[in-house]
């Protein structure tokens, strides 16, 4: 095997492997908790248990098979995971997700597209943040640990954001009533966003932090999600482009600018710190992950 064909594979067998040790301890790990439902809700009396649990869990494995992927495969240490500085930047990356459904949802009600229909009951405030929480950590521990930051290695920043934007989008393929439109936004959206919150950093508490608010705030905070009721029941009405249809606020023209100002913002301060990596052909060897 030729040197240029190692130097394309060996990335993309890091990727797999790592996808197939997380995401599958994951799965299963979730298969066991959803089987011990009746168990861990105490009969169906304490449902919160079960959520918590299920929450706790998919993290915990997570967390733990990832670092046992980078310490035995790549074996090195794992700052993207680091727990010092991990409350300030969740929680900055929580006012971020926050702030710009907020702004997003503000603005709709304004111009007359976001409508409250209902009282929602404040109990599923368990089942949204067990989905949510669980969901946000997993997938940006695959898609920002493991996908971005190898195909960062070799390819450089731009091109990995690229690629991430693809990716956000072909997952978003699954949901119901998604439109091409709708897709192509909620890609960029979430691709230059979420990876943006990475190469500032380094680290991916950011990024949990604001992937984690912005679905929670969505769904349970303003009623919009479609798996569970929030505090309110709304809806959204008037044109596609600013309401986004289907595929709800994500897929307003709105969002889309805020979600790429906050991008340029985090990118600019990125090339400031030198944290845009460049594509390892046509350059000398460097460290990928420079330290912010």
């Amino acid at each position: 095997m030729t040197t240029r064909w190692k130097a394309v594979l060996l990335p993309v067998g890091r990727i797999v492997l790592a996808i197939l040790m997380v995401g599958g301890a994951v799965a299963v790990a979730q298969v066991v908790v959803k089987t011990l439902k009746g168990v861990l809700s105490l009969g169906g009396l304490v449902p919160a248990v079960y959520y918590l649990a299920y929450l706790i869990v998919s993290v915990l494995v997570a967390y733990f098979v990832y670092r046992a992927y980078v310490r035995l495969i790549e074996k090195r240490a794992v700052p993207e995971l680091s727990r010092d500085g991990a409350p300030k930047e969740f929680s900055i990356g929580m006012l971020v997700g926050l702030g710009l459904v907020f702004v997003v949802v503000g603005l709709l009600w304004l111009l007359g597209c976001y409508h409250v229909t209902g009282v929602g009951v404040w109990t599923a405030v368990f089942v949204v943040l067990a989905n949510d929480g669980a969901g946000a950590f997993v997938e940006e521990v695959l898609l920002r640990g493991v996908v971005f930051r190898i195909s960062e290695e070799r390819l450089g920043t731009w091109i990995a954001i690229g690629i991430s934007v693809l990716i956000f989008a072909l997952l978003h393929l699954a949901s119901a009533n998604a439109t091409v439109t709708s897709v192509v936004v909620v890609g960029i959206e979430g691709g230059v966003l979420l990876s943006a919150a990475y190469v500032l950093t380094r680290r991916l508490w950011l990024a949990i932090g604001i992937h984690f608010a912005w679905d929670f705030a969505q769904d349970y905070v303003f009623g919009l999600g479609r798996s569970a009721d929030g505090l309110v029941r709304a809806q959204l009405t008037g044109p596609g482009y600013l309401s986004g249809g289907s595929a709800g606020i994500e897929g307003s023209i709105l969002a889309l600018i805020l979600c790429l100002l906050v991008s340029a913002f985090l990118l600019v301060r990125s090339a400031r710190k030198g944290n845009i990596v460049r594509p390892s052909f046509g350059r000398g060897r460097e460290k990928a992950d420079p330290v912010s």
